[in-house]
């Protein structure tokens, strides 16, 4: 009798220890989404075991087991136990979109290594550049923008096609006789700012832009030619041919009759004198002009002359060249070394051309 009592016993032991144990509870399989940065698989339920794979935020794991915090998943081709107050139903409210393309609409965009402010620049984009938007978080975009990735602010992108630039060329009534072109425009008389591009005709008489980039002329803008005075720190607008090319070294490779510059040579600024406007030599002209200006600067490594006031009415302005510059000019027209040495190769006196000067409101008078 003791026999069978201590067998009864022993089983309700085992039975109510059974009953003790965390429950392993098999579910239909279900989808859920990680809500952790990175989430540890680990081979049993417990952070006991050892981690087998890692996910990542918002990636989808399927669900096959529930044992109380812990979720049994199969990823890819792997299964094993997470945590699952790391798991959600809901699937995540980040946009994910289909890859579409916008376009920049500030002058400069920075291009940051997170959606905030607080995250680094790791790239800029420029206005009308375009830019292929793979996510959306808030009012950030995630973008590609060459072979960088990153992200920027929404605000400053849009999904409208900015208009082709216009070809200021075409329409201008004055150049029929030329083939090619500098076109130097402002924003309005009072800016030392100015855009400066090249144009060629083709065979069909088109003209094709060649270059486009930006430059300067003088600190207190654009004068009309009636207008101009000597020492007024303006540039002319007008209509001009080019003159002669010059340098403090060799040709760069200019069609372009060149002179190279010494440390003797001076440009007359003197009104009263009767060499007003020329390039002289300065040991045999001295004493026939108070005032001249020292060729043998940096602003004159390369460049060229404009033909303007030819006829050397005093007082009117002189010295008037193309050469190198990053600021404003004290009346002539500047840009980098680089491509004042692309205009100067390109040039060709057998395609007769000329430089138009003008804020761009004006153009139509060309």
């Amino acid at each position: 009798m003791k026999k069978i009592f201590a067998t009864f016993v022993a089983i309700l032991v085992i039975i109510s220890g059974f009953q003790m144990a965390e429950p392993a509870h098999a579910a239909t399989s279900k989808t859920k989404y990680v809500t952790a940065s990175i989430l540890n698989i680990r081979s049993g339920a417990s952070t006991n075991y050892k981690v087998i794979t890692t996910v990542k935020k918002n990636q989808a794991v399927k669900v096959t087991q529930t044992k109380g915090y812990w979720d049994k998943v199969t990823i890819g081709s792997k299964t094993g136990w997470a945590s699952n107050k790391y798991l959600t139903i809901k699937k995540t409210t980040t946009a994910v979109t289909a890859s579409k393309t916008k376009y920049i609409t500030a002058d400069v965009l920075n291009v940051r290594s997170g959606p905030s402010t607080k995250y680094k620049v790791v790239t800029t984009g420029k206005r009308n550049q375009a830019v292929k938007v793979t996510q959306t978080k808030g009012s950030w975009d995630k973008v590609i923008i060459g072979s960088k990735t990153g992200w920027v602010s929404g605000k400053y992108l849009t999904t409208k096609k900015p208009a082709s630039p216009k070809n200021l060329a075409e329409g201008l009534k004055t150049v029929g006789s030329n083939k090619q072109l500098i076109l130097v425009t402002s924003n309005g008389y009072n800016t030392s700012s100015a855009e400066v591009r090249t144009f060629e005709k083709n065979s069909q008489g088109k003209w094709v832009p060649v270059l486009t980039t930006t430059g300067h002329i003088g600190k207190y803008g654009f004068a009309t030619a009636s207008s101009m005075s000597e020492g007024g720190k303006k540039a002319p607008t007008g209509k001009y041919t080019i003159g002669t090319a010059f340098g403090r070294y060799g040709n760069p490779g200019t069609k372009l009759p060149f002179r190279k510059i010494t440390s003797d040579d001076v440009w007359v600024d003197d009104p009263a004198s009767s060499l007003y406007n020329t390039w002289q030599s300065r040991k045999e002209t001295q004493g026939k002009w108070k005032s001249a200006e020292n060729m043998n600067i940096s602003a004159y490594t390369y460049g060229f002359v404009i033909n303007y006031n030819t006829k050397r009415i005093p007082y009117k302005g002189s010295a008037i060249f193309f050469h190198i510059g990053s600021s404003y000019t004290l009346g002539c027209t500047a840009t980098s070394e680089s491509n004042v040495v692309k205009i100067l190769k390109w040039l060709d006196p057998k395609k007769n051309p000329v430089i138009i000067q003008t804020p761009i409101q004006e153009l139509n008078k060309y």
